[in-house]
């Protein structure tokens, strides 16, 4: 897995910026496990299973405020392309209203997720933003986090993740009335699909993604599409170990006995006259 990592941040420091477009990535190679004590693992998302504007089993869109629409999967509308994986893409409206909108993941129950799982996925995003302040978001998304079944969810950066690619762009305001005011988030315009790649961090726990885009009182934008979730991993196990193969007991040879040999019976002298 070190391998795989030091290998993404090659790549990744060769791409594009957050707010450049880069090209549909080649597979990320499923990482080489050393049998028979560990196992390849990989959890991936693409939404292409399902008919717009259902999403795949397990996963929840929720309105914490404003009103609808949730998320759903779409193969069209505003903010083309669509998708990056064809046909569909998770999708979200950036409302001219407050709102928070959230799409949570399936939970993710594996016993250890370590340091050295990167995650990724493509992402397109056109949320209303400062035209005068390239650092200041009105509109943003943020990526969180559970390991509490869902019950409470943190920034991905606060837990100890660490971008390694795509991270977030700009600080929303804190003076609109957002749910998210304040906080590093995506904002702007990235123009097509971006990579984002991340390294989650230490995990004993199943965990739940949440993509959560918030928007203020004034202005809009078309929204964010969502794609191509991608992680992988080596997962150890217990190694049964192997009975060692009894060796052969050697019978034991019996000693051979001397047989004495039989003594001649006497015969008695004769009598002198």
């Amino acid at each position: 897995m070190t391998v795989l990592i030091e290998v993404l941040a090659a790549l990744f420091a060769l791409a594009a910026t957050a707010t450049t477009p880069s090209p549909t990535p080649p597979p990320l190679p499923t990482p080489s496990c050393s049998p028979p004590c560990s196992v390849a693992v990989v959890f991936s998302e693409n939404f292409d299973n399902v008919t717009p504007p259902a999403l795949p089993p397990g996963w929840i869109a929720t309105n914490a405020q404003g009103p609808p629409p949730f998320w759903v999967t779409s193969n069209g509308g505003v903010l083309p392309p669509p998708y990056d994986s064809p046909p569909n893409a998770a999708f979200i409206d950036d409302p001219d209203v407050v709102s928070d909108k959230r799409l949570d993941s399936v939970p993710i129950s594996f016993p250890i997720w370590s340091p050295e799982t990167p995650l990724t996925f493509r992402h397109s995003f056109n949320l209303e933003a400062s035209t005068k302040d390239p650092n200041l978001g009105f509109d943003g998304g943020v990526l969180e986090i559970s390991t509490d079944g869902g019950n409470t969810f943190q920034d991905i950066l606060d837990v100890g993740g660490t971008f390694l690619q795509g991270g977030y762009n700009r600080t929303i305001s804190t003076d609109r009335g957002s749910p998210i005011g304040g906080r590093q988030a995506w904002s702007g315009n990235s123009g097509g699909f971006i990579t984002t790649a991340i390294t989650l961090p230490f995990i004993t726990s199943s965990l739940t993604l949440r993509w959560r885009m918030a928007s203020d009182t004034t202005g809009t934008g078309e929204g964010w599409r969502v794609d191509t979730i991608y992680a992988a991993w080596c997962l150890p196990f217990p190694c049964e170990t192997p009975s060692p193969t009894p060796s052969a007991t050697p019978t034991p040879t019996a000693t051979p006995r001397v047989t004495p040999r039989s003594r001649p019976t006497p015969h008695p002298r004769p009598t002198s006259p």
